[in-house]
């Protein structure tokens, strides 16, 4: 068996390496601004909340402190996904003490 090495193209490659590993920083980087931005338009959104009064809000199932509470995320990160997650968990609660009340009243 002969083994035939192409040193010209292992050459091309290598020199392409540089160029490659840029592209895929600078895509890294363009993803990771997106995400930023994206992120301070859903702040800003999420802020708009702060202006309904308090019945609004309780219609929606928060109040101003959770919203307040989902504006101190990381910049990168969404409040709104913040206030979902604890709106999801205040649902799981009061489900489960539903539940407990009438295990209680089945007693």
């Amino acid at each position: 068996m002969t083994l035939i090495l192409d040193h010209a193209s292992s050459r091309r490659v290598s020199s392409l390496r540089p160029v490659h590993e840029a592209k895929r920083l600078v895509g890294a980087l363009f993803n990771r601004l997106g995400a930023l931005i994206a992120a301070e338009i859903d702040r800003r959104q999420t802020m708009q909340l702060l202006e309904f009064d308090a019945r609004a809000l309780k219609d929606m199932g928060i109040s101003h402190a959770d919203v307040e509470g989902a504006l101190l995320v990381a910049i990168d990160r969404k409040p709104s996904y913040t206030l979902a997650a604890r709106r999801a968990e205040a649902r799981r609660a009061e489900r489960q003490q539903a539940i407990e009340v009438a295990a209680a009243l089945r007693d």
